[in-house]
């Protein structure tokens, strides 16, 4: 039998007495099916299962105390539940708990980045849920969301997991932002029921000429590229010290664009937030990392215009939800 380390035995011996099959425990653990057998054969297990058997059931009181661990946070993942409870002396596999969590309604999501949420932050989000629950898809059809973001030429941002029921998340289910690396592009751009909007590469420190710049390049080209009123679009940007300047309010007023006010600290109410994601896991798919700025560019430009109509539509449909589970939460965090 090939040497392997004692934890890796006992987990494989747990694995065993709770019933799992040889093939899906050589599947999670890496170890063959033969090494197992070996295993199962010292420590006197019985026959190996090879297509199933019955599994470990966690009792109703412990299940709920489980659940109750979650819920507060004192459980951050499936491992260190394990790890807790065995210190309780209760011996139960990660695998076992992860099946009961998945059983209980729960599910294993990345952990929001998002920024810290005071009371007068909370008050605000849901004064503007409250205000926004009448609104249709129709009203939220109208809306051009807008928004900066930043790529990594090589990735950086670690993806952290957490269990939930699809409740409103809690704050040890996010990750709070800190700052940004380096070695990125800043990008600008926008996102409507029609599609994507013009991308525009921010090279240097951004103010307020150089945004105006981007308003009359960038969101004018999407305007006429999809033969828009400017009267008849509602325009969203977040609450940036540069997307407040002064110059700002003045030139969208001149140019008869009205401004959809947008409370601080509200990334998961806007959709393009989610489409930067998308735009961001596609890059993934680069078998090799860009040599470069320039080849980074380039994949971003061309993943951005592969973003399909459909793909906006179905996030400019999820407005009214989002808006509902803000309310819900009281202008605490949502899963979006």
């Amino acid at each position: 039998m090939r040497p392997i380390s004692n934890d890796m035995q006992n987990r494989i011996v747990q694995l065993l007495k709770e019933g799992v099959s040889g093939e899906e425990i050589s599947t999670k653990t890496g170890v063959s099916t033969g090494t197992i057998s070996k295993i199962r054969k010292n420590h006197d297990l019985g026959d190996l299962k090879t297509n199933g058997g019955r599994p470990f059931v966690i009792s109703t009181l412990l299940g709920r105390r489980i659940l109750r661990n979650f819920n507060s946070g004192n459980y951050k993942n499936a491992s260190d539940a394990t790890r807790k409870l065995l210190e309780d002396g209760e011996n139960i596999s990660a695998e076992t708990i992860g099946r009961f969590l998945k059983e209980s309604g729960y599910a294993a999501i990345h952990k929001p980045k998002v920024l810290p949420l005071t009371k007068h932050r909370m008050k605000e989000r849901y004064e503007f849920a409250r205000a926004h629950l009448p609104w249709t898809i129709d009203d939220w059809k109208k809306v051009i969301f807008s928004d900066e973001t930043k790529v990594n030429r090589i990735d950086s941002d670690g993806l952290q997991w957490t269990w939930t029921n699809g409740d409103k998340l809690k704050d040890f289910q996010v990750q709070h932002i800190i700052k940004h690396g380096g070695g990125s592009l800043i990008l600008w751009g926008c996102l409507m029921w029609y599609g994507v909007g013009y991308l525009s590469n921010i090279k240097g420190n951004i103010n307020s000429d150089f945004y105006v710049g981007i308003l009359e390049d960038e969101l004018m080209k999407t305007i006429d590229w999809y033969d828009l009123q400017k009267e008849d679009i509602i325009f969203q940007q977040d609450n940036a010290s540069i997307h407040t300047a002064k110059k700002i309010p003045k030139w969208l007023e001149n140019n008869n664009i009205t401004v959809l006010r947008w409370p601080p600290h509200f990334p998961d109410l806007n959709p393009i937030e989610n489409l930067w994601s998308i735009l961001k896991q596609r890059l993934l798919q680069y078998e090799k990392q860009p040599d470069g700025m320039l080849e980074l560019w380039s994949r971003v430009e061309n993943v951005w215009e592969s973003i399909t109509q459909n793909e906006c539509q179905k996030l400019i449909e999820s407005m009214p939800k989002r808006i509902k589970a803000v309310y819900n939460a009281k202008g605490g965090h949502t899963k979006y």
